[in-house]
């Protein structure tokens, strides 16, 4: 018996070797510039929760049957906790630090308005309705129609509420409704790339100012049949079928995530010599917490999710695909006091954040 569980634990304690080594790479892989050789780098984040998981189950089944195993994932989850709980967040006392006095931003990519389902291009359009509902004192939006927003300034619905509102003018774009004067706005163009960034100043009471980087970083564009043949795949890997397809997917991800990092690099930098009081980086980045485009501004920037939120956050919600890949980051005189994912409206392929912040 002595020899047969020999036998058995030490291709267990091999597999979890692996495993172990892959999740501390998913976690700190992204540190490295996403270019050239190393995209991979930042979409191995994509797979920390399994990873995650996996280590856990191994702590467990290592605690009933052999406790010196047992170390190895405790050592790999110890050494990966920062990136877990930047992943997975604990502030179950947040709401209660709230005083009423805290900046409301929302960021919601909209896809559209919906319109690819609902078809609704009127003001009683359900996703802005729901949007402009979501009691925020600054509402940046991404993928959003320019022929609304132009109809939305001229309705008393929306004006009342939002004063204040600018956006980039392309079909697709971004934008913003504010209860605070925009001092200035403008467009900021990637090269090669339909995606933008809608750069704002917006006065704040007091007279101190906020810039805002309302980003919608380099899309995938993955299409639905690339992605149910990947599933598909995924689902049943001996399956050759669908192997071609699912390679045309990874050769999409890896190519637009060098893209974000060139991208993310740019706005980054303006960023960083910023000469607003206070600072907001928000969007959709088409990236998750863990990538290599989150982590530049996470060097000089707060996330406001991983500062104030619960659990995942999951953002994105469509295909099979669940990750929080909309961000908030605010400077560092900035405190975030609760932060949220609101999950009520499933028109858009994406849910709003919604953080409240201090400023101090």
């Amino acid at each position: 018996m002595k020899l047969v569980g020999k036998l058995l634990t030490y291709p267990i304690l091999a597999v979890n070797w692996v495993i172990s080594l892959l999740m501390v790479f998913s976690c700190y892989a992204s540190l490295a510039a996403p270019v050239g050789k190393w995209p991979f780098a930042s979409l191995s984040g994509l797979a920390f929760p399994y990873l995650f998981t996996a280590n856990f189950l191994f702590l467990l089944f290592w605690t009933v049957f052999w406790r010196k195993g047992a170390l190895l994932p405790l050592f790999t989850l110890i050494i990966c906790m920062g990136p877990a709980l930047n992943w997975w967040p604990v502030h179950p006392l947040a709401e209660r630090h709230l005083t009423g006095d805290e900046l409301t931003v929302v960021t919601y990519n909209t896809e559209g308005f919906g319109t690819d389902d609902n078809k609704d291009w009127s003001m009683d359009n359900p996703v802005l309705n729901y949007a402009v509902g979501l009691g925020a004192d600054i509402l940046l939006m991404q993928e959003t129609s320019a022929s609304m927003m132009n109809s939305v300034r001229k309705d008393r619905r929306f004006t009342d509420i939002y004063p204040y509102i600018a956006s980039t003018g392309s079909p697709t774009g971004e934008s913003c409704m504010s209860r605070y004067p925009i001092i200035h706005n403008e467009r900021i163009s990637f090269d090669k790339s339909g995606n933008s960034c809608l750069y704002l100043r917006i006065l704040m009471p007091g007279g101190d100012t906020l810039a805002v980087y309302n980003c919608h970083l380099q899309s995938n564009m993955l299409n639905v049949n690339e992605l149910e043949e990947y599933q598909k795949f995924i689902g049943n890997p001996k399956d050759t079928t669908h192997y071609k397809a699912s390679k045309q997917v990874l050769k999409k991800l890896l190519a637009s995530t060098s893209q974000r990092a060139g991208q993310a690099g740019m706005i980054a930098g303006r960023a960083r010599s910023e000469s607003a009081r206070y600072l907001i980086v928000c969007g959709d980045f088409n990236d998750t917490q863990l990538s290599h485009s989150h982590r530049l501004f996470n060097r000089f920037m707060y996330d406001t999710y991983s500062r104030s939120g619960n659990g995942p956050g999951l953002t994105y919600h469509e295909h099979g695909l669940h990750y929080r890949i909309d961000h908030i980051l605010c400077s560092r005189n900035m405190t975030p006091v609760h932060s949220r994912v609101d999950r009520t409206q499933k028109e858009s392929d994406h849910y709003p954040v919604i953080s409240r912040i201090r400023l101090e």
